[in-house]
């Protein structure tokens, strides 16, 4: 359901919109630029004001920059600030945050007042918040407003109140929005300025409806509508008409919702607002299908569905779309649902607008659900899945690089206002040497006490000097540690980052497919057929699942508590035999063949389980790449390296690509599908070289593409099996086998 919000233009500007034209054409009428003078210039940046806020914004951007060009030519740098700040405004209302940020750089030049800096902090907000960084948006609107209660300029720190209420909004702390509002609200009171009164109150009302709390959006609805219509301030009358049709149709009063409806409809016709009227036509159309009028409902959308499209608003045409979907959807007419569903899918898929495509996806799940196509729902339902997790990622990462934002922020501030304190002791200075030149030349003949008072002026100034030196060389000491502070901490995030991702991709996601699946076991009757094939990949998910789930605990127990050993001796062949035991029915289900070639005397000096999952790794990728009938052999032996023995895990499947074979041990966790389908994580490989090479050993593979690959490894041989093998070393040193390398050769 389409809600209302007014445009801050009523609270900045509370002229009719004929005293605005009048104002303009006047303007129009007595600005010379051949007179140049601060006057022009001021008349030319009042003029763009008044022309932004009637959306006449290329006229407001030829008038700012011919304005520029007279404050250039003069010399005003007042008048540069007040241009420079008049095409902020111009770029935000074109959506267009990163020059908004160009411009108020340049003013900044020109600031010399903490009320131009207040003005550049609340232009700097909203571009934030057209970008969505609305952490630093509400930071930046806090330091506006305190420059404002500085200066006893209230209307200017309410009107600040609004536009940080909706930043607030937008990160869903409803507490402080309120307290904005009320913020803006409790000002207007005091102001007795009628429009702001009943514009805060618009506002405060539609909070609490946002919020589900209709007693307290009434309150404040009503009271809105009553000063909007004794004032005959139409446009805030528009807007709160709206809310209260919304407001009475969530409580059911149909008849009363209809009636405001009406009205707004009427004065949206007189003011032509065309958006106002598709989300009217919108709302009315949904509370007829609420009502059960289908036919009337059905026409309204439509209706309001034409009018977006006219009017190439992908949002509108989105909402109108999906509710004449929920219509059929009550009609029964899943076919034609399906097809209202897609349409509104199809508006917003190319759009950016992902909170509403993830609605789409759901809507379009239900319906292939209702519908009985089962494979359709399934797809729709991992689609929204998907994008759900992809959404909470960045939002993670928004939210980290806002936070990391607001930090250089402060601190770039700490620093001006450090810099700035040292400009002033400075200045002190001058100005102390200055006034000793004057007494100097008062006293004229007194040329040895003039002298000596500049000596002491020029000691005084050398250990001032050399205080800021010292200062200096204390701040230098400082950033170093604050950098290295940094670097640490950026190793830490990275880590942490590392979990989340692997956390938020690749553990929930095959979570979230086996919940997708036995939603379809739960709640449908299903086929012979059909229910072979879920189980079949519940199976294959459950394996996925619990080899990513050895591997993360290890890996992130390495990554927090770097990698310990428990090394004992132990017999190489009961660790390998240990895992292919395991592992054998995951090869007998893909038709693959295990030979096992590892002699029971070799015994090595290693952490027991460290090594299993370093061997069940390189197996299940092995079996992972190979094709039905391939065969996968775990060989062994003592190496050509003074006490160490060789592992090697040959296959026959696929190979690894040239372009491919550098991202393997790589830190971005490397991975593709198998032959099979089957999923990874892209830790395996990565925490078997740690592991081995904690060991004091190495991890190596040879592959082609497409004829089979060798992973080798070496781990050190226990104390007993190294005496062995000094004992017989003359007589095996040219029988010992050497590391064999794959032969790859289709036969």
């Amino acid at each position: 359901m389409y809600r209302s919000l007014i445009t801050l233009s009523v609270l900045i500007l509370p002229l009719s919109l004929q005293a605005q034209n009048e104002r303009a054409d006047s303007l129009r009428t007595h600005i010379n630029p051949a007179v140049m003078e601060p006057s022009t210039v001021s008349s030319i940046a009042d003029l763009s004001d008044i022309l932004i806020l009637n959306s006449e914004l290329e006229e407001a951007k030829e008038w700012l920059l011919l304005g520029y060009e007279v404050a250039e030519r003069i010399d005003d740098n007042d008048g540069k600030f007040s241009v420079l700040t008049g095409l902020s405004k111009y770029y935000l209302e074109k959506e267009m945050p990163d020059s908004v940020f160009i411009m108020t750089d340049q003013a900044a030049l020109y600031a010399d007042s903490p009320f131009q800096e207040g003005i550049l902090q609340e232009l700097k907000a909203e571009a934030n918040s057209i970008q969505g960084n609305y952490v630093l948006a509400v930071e930046r609107f806090g330091r506006a407003s305190f420059l404002a209660d500085s200066l006893g300029n209230y209307e200017r720190k309410a009107g600040i109140a609004i536009k940080s209420a909706d930043a607030w909004s937008a990160l869903g702390d409803d507490t402080e929005a309120l307290r904005a509002y009320y913020e803006a609200l409790e000002f207007a009171d005091q102001a007795d300025d009628s429009a702001f009164i009943a514009a805060a109150s618009n506002l405060v009302g539609w909070k609490f409806l946002d919020m589900d709390n209709p007693e307290q959006a009434e309150y404040f609805l009503v009271r809105a509508e009553e000063i909007s219509r004794a004032k005959q301030l139409s446009e805030i009358l528009q807007s709160t008409l709206l809310n209260l049709g919304n407001l009475y149709r969530d409580l059911s009063d149909f008849g009363r919702a209809e009636t405001y409806y009406v009205e707004a409809l009427e004065l949206s016709d007189q003011r032509m607002d065309t958006q106002i009227r598709i989300r009217l036509y919108h709302n009315l159309g949904v509370m007829e299908r609420e009502r059960g009028n289908y036919q009337e409902a059905m026409r309204l959308l439509l209706f309001a569905f034409e009018e977006s499209r006219n009017q190439g608003d992908a949002e509108s045409e989105y909402y109108t779309a999906a509710a004449l979907g929920e219509l059929e959807m009550e009609r029964d007419n899943r076919v034609q649902a399906i097809r209202w569903y897609a349409r509104a899918n199809l508006a917003v898929e190319n759009e950016g607008y992902a909170t509403l495509r993830l609605s789409s996806y759901d809507n379009l799940y239900r319906a292939y659900r209702k519908a009985g196509n089962y494979s359709e729902s399934l797809r729709w339902l991992e689609e929204r899945d998907r994008l759900q997790d992809s959404l909470e990622t960045a939002d993670k990462a928004r939210l980290l690089a806002e936070y990391e934002t607001l930090f250089n922020v402060k601190q770039t501030l700490e620093q001006s206002d450090d810099l700035r304190e040292r400009e002033q002791e400075a200045q002190a200075l001058v100005q102390l040497q200055q006034w000793l030149i004057i007494l100097a030349m008062i006293a004229g003949g007194i040329l040895l006490v003039a002298a000596l008072v500049l000596v002491k002026s020029n000691q005084k100034r050398k250990k001032v000097n050399e205080k800021l030196q010292a200062s200096n060389r204390q701040l230098n000491e400082m950033n170093s540690t604050v950098q290295e502070q940094n670097e640490e901490l950026e190793q830490i995030n990275d880590i942490k980052n590392k979990l989340f991702a692997i956390i938020a991709h690749d553990l929930r996601g095959p979570l979230s497919s086996l919940q997708s699946l036995i939603y379809l076991v739960r709640d449908h009757d299903l086929s012979q057929a059909e229910m072979a094939e879920i189980t079949k990949t519940l199976e294959r998910n459950l394996q996925e699942n619990a080899s990513m789930m050895d591997n993360l605990l290890a890996w992130a127990q390495a990554q927090m508590n770097g990698i310990k050993l428990n090394v004992r001796d132990f017999p190489l062949h009961q660790g390998v035999k240990s895992v292919t035991d395991q592992i054998q029915f995951q090869a007998e289900k893909k038709g693959v063949i295990l030979d096992l070639d590892v002699p029971k005397a070799i015994e090595v000096k290693a952490d027991y389980d460290m090594v299993k999952l370093v061997v069940r790794n390189l197996v299940a990728n092995a079996i992972k790449f190979s094709e039905k009938e391939d065969s996968v052999r775990i060989k062994a032996f003592r190496s050509e390296l003074d006490g160490m023995a060789e592992i090697h895990v040959i296959d026959e499947g696929t190979g690894i690509r040239e372009q491919d074979q550098k991202k393997l041990f790589s830190k971005n966790h490397f991975t593709k599908r198998g032959t099979d389908n089957e999923k990874g994580s892209g830790l395996g490989l990565m925490l078997c070289k740690e592991f081995i090479e904690g060991h004091g050993g190495s991890l190596w593979f040879e592959s082609k593409s497409g004829i089979g690959t060798t992973f080798m490894f070496t781990i050190p041989l226990s104390q007993s099996s190294q005496s062995n093998d000094q004992e017989s070393s003359v007589q095996s040193s040219a029988k010992r086998p050497k590391a064999e390398k794959p032969v790859f050769e289709k036969t």
